[in-house]
């Protein structure tokens, strides 16, 4: 292993807008004055296409593993940590656009605080659903526990010293589509702090339409309700998992109201986080039927 800096994107994207977003990326890496590597992790067969093939041949750190197709991004990050080769490992997405110095800013805050997740913000934030889904996600990466150490990290903006990852850093299926909070809640549970920089942000990509902000919930919903059953009662009720959706709804009901959004938008907010309840009532119900079957 050495020292220096991975950053890890995984993408199954092949539109061209995606090369503008990936060229932020390599151009901060660029800018870092050490060891370094660029590894993106495809979660399909994408090796050849014209913009990574031309960002491969443009920097000399960028390394390109292809995938099979819908493995999934948990399986495709794992796979990209384990052909990582240095200490600190900084995870963003195909959909995020980073400043100059975000490599080195992280680089080094990583290495004050071994777990560090950084802010985000909205690329597009005159778009009213992606203000809503932004504002939702500044409520989750701002949230403290008792200590004052990060409840929950965000893989768009995120990064690590290697020895304080768990053995198993998340559950790596298809069905897991909250994997970032599935490792948080596991370095919750062995101690380790994580901490939270505001001064380090990223933008990032969210759903431009109603049908898409709902449909992010649906899948967040099934990722919560697969991590619920696979950490179990004891381990969901120590990191804050253990909400029932009844609860949670009347807690959502509660910040759509008191949010600091235009009236239209709270209703987006209210809206698309009851259809999160609804689905995550219906996915805790199909793992507890899964559960009863084994248990049988």
């Amino acid at each position: 292993m050495y020292d220096g800096v991975s950053v890890i994107i995984p993408t199954a994207r092949t539109d061209h807008s995606t090369f503008d977003y990936l060229s932020s990326v390599a151009q901060s890496l660029g800018n870092f004055d050490g060891e370094k590597e660029l590894v993106i992790a495809a979660d399909r067969e994408v090796g050849g296409t014209d913009f990574l093939r031309a960002i491969v041949a443009k920097y000399g750190f960028v390394r390109i593993l292809e995938g099979e197709i819908r493995k999934g991004s948990a399986r495709t990050r794992l796979e990209a940590l384990r052909e990582a080769q240095h200490q600190v490992v900084l995870f963003t997405d195909d959909d995020c656009v980073v400043p100059a110095e975000w490599v080195t800013q992280m680089y080094h805050a990583v290495m004050h605080h071994g777990v560090v997740a950084g802010n985000l913000k909205a690329l597009c934030p005159e778009n009213p659903y992606c203000s809503v889904d932004a504002y939702v996600d500044q409520l989750r990466i701002r949230s403290v526990d008792e200590l004052g150490n990060a409840k929950y990290i965000s893989f768009p903006n995120f990064g690590v010293l290697r020895q304080c990852l768990p053995e198993e850093l998340f559950f790596a299926s298809r069905l897991n589509t909250a994997e970032d909070i599935d490792l948080a809640c596991r370095l919750r549970l062995m101690g380790i702090p994580i901490w939270f920089d505001e001064s380090i942000v990223i933008e990032t990509e969210y759903p431009s339409t109603f049908k898409g902000l709902v449909r992010r919930k649906i899948k967040h919903a099934m990722g919560i309700a697969h991590l619920r059953f696979r950490l179990g009662p004891k381990d969901c009720g120590q990191v804050g998992l253990a909400e029932t959706p009844a609860r949670m709804l009347r807690r959502w009901v509660g910040l759509s109201l008191q949010a600091p959004l235009p009236v239209t938008q709270r209703a987006y907010m209210l809206l698309a986080n009851a259809a999160y309840c609804v689905a995550l009532a219906h996915y805790d119900r199909v793992f507890a039927r899964i559960l009863s079957k084994e248990g049988g």
